[in-house]
């Protein structure tokens, strides 16, 4: 029997988890802002997009869905080459909560 979660705590999970993950990146872009060390793009784009699927998600867009899988992948990835377990595994959990037949089923994705 496969493990499946109802798709609206799943959603809401995910959503709570971006946000704090775009925290975690955005702070410390800000704080080089402020202090002259120039803007990052490439954590930019990824603080927009998180926030962008969180809240795509909490409105039950597609797009949001598939902007989720894309942000948190490259999150994952940079994680993995930084060495930062945490982020690793709250990326994974992610990713499952966001597979999982019911949630996929909620945005209409096969």
């Amino acid at each position: 029997m496969a493990y499946d979660i109802d798709p609206d705590q799943a959603v809401s999970i995910v959503a709570i988890f971006l946000f704090i993950d775009a925290a975690f990146v955005g702070f410390p872009l800000l704080s080089n802002m402020v202090n002259g060390n120039g803007l990052l793009l490439i954590p930019l784009v990824l603080v927009v997009g998180l926030i962008a699927a969180g809240v795509g998600l909490l409105q039950g867009r597609q797009w949001g869905w598939y902007l989720a899988l894309v942000v948190v992948g490259v999150s994952a990835l940079l994680a993995l080459v930084g060495g930062n377990l945490l982020g690793l595994l709250i990326d994974a959990l992610i990713i499952f909560l966001l597979t999982r037949p019911s949630t996929r089923a909620k945005f209409g994705v096969r």
